[in-house]
């Protein structure tokens, strides 16, 4: 495949996780990806990891909290093919000992961020009238989980959105989809002090991620 026939996957919660493996497979592709993450540290760690692919991965440091700095990243973006808004935070919370401020950041990154992002890039995806968008819900979304009273509703709510979205998108040809995954090895599943059933690598789920997508 040509580089001007590559096509253009935009991930959110890149530097990390299931974000930065995602990445991987998708530039192994031939995929141009656009990553985003908001930790300058992280971007650069990533970017040194992808050297191999300077040429195709191109990474942007901004908060999906900051609608601004997101609408300017996709100015600078022609198309897009796949949307993955993947970023996310996992802060364990006991709900007998609530802290609002815990509960609003999750809401503020974890559903806002999203739809932050997704405005950001949606009208060029409607213009073109093609496009896959990918919403990192998770398991935690379906039924509840320990130490997850402030995470789980946010992703409850990802999963209402795309559900709703789609008989939106559907008439511009775009599909929108939802990922749930169980327990996947990373930084945020790390702060668990329970056990955690079928805990799997980024790498393996990012390989089922990707299969399931196509």
């Amino acid at each position: 495949m040509s580089k001007l026939e590559r096509k253009i996957a935009v991930i959110t919660g890149v530097s990390e996780g299931i974000g930065s493996a995602l990445s991987f497979e998708l530039l192994k592709l031939d995929y141009k990806v656009v990553g985003i993450s908001s930790n300058k540290d992280k971007i650069i760690n990533i970017k040194k990891k992808f050297s191999d692919f300077h040429d195709t991965f191109f990474p942007y440091c901004a908060d999906v909290r900051n609608f601004k700095d997101i609408k300017i990243i996709s100015k600078k973006i022609r198309i897009v093919d796949l949307l993955i808004l993947n970023a996310g935070i996992y802060l364990p919370t006991e709900a007998d000992k609530p802290d609002l401020e815990i509960y609003k950041r999750h809401n503020d990154i974890n559903y806002m961020g999203v739809i932050n992002t997704y405005s950001a890039f949606i009208s060029k995806m409607v213009l073109r009238k093609k496009g896959t968008i990918l919403i990192m819900s998770s398991i935690a979304g379906w039924l509840g989980l320990p130490k997850a009273s402030a995470y789980g509703p946010t992703k409850s709510a990802l999963r209402s959105f795309a559900q709703s979205a789609r008989f939106d998108l559907e008439k511009h040809g775009i599909k929108i989809k939802l990922c749930s995954p169980g327990f996947v090895n990373t930084p945020a599943t790390q702060k668990n002090d329970f056990y955690m059933p079928s805990l799997i690598e980024p790498e393996i789920a990012a390989k089922k991620i990707i299969k399931n997508l196509k």
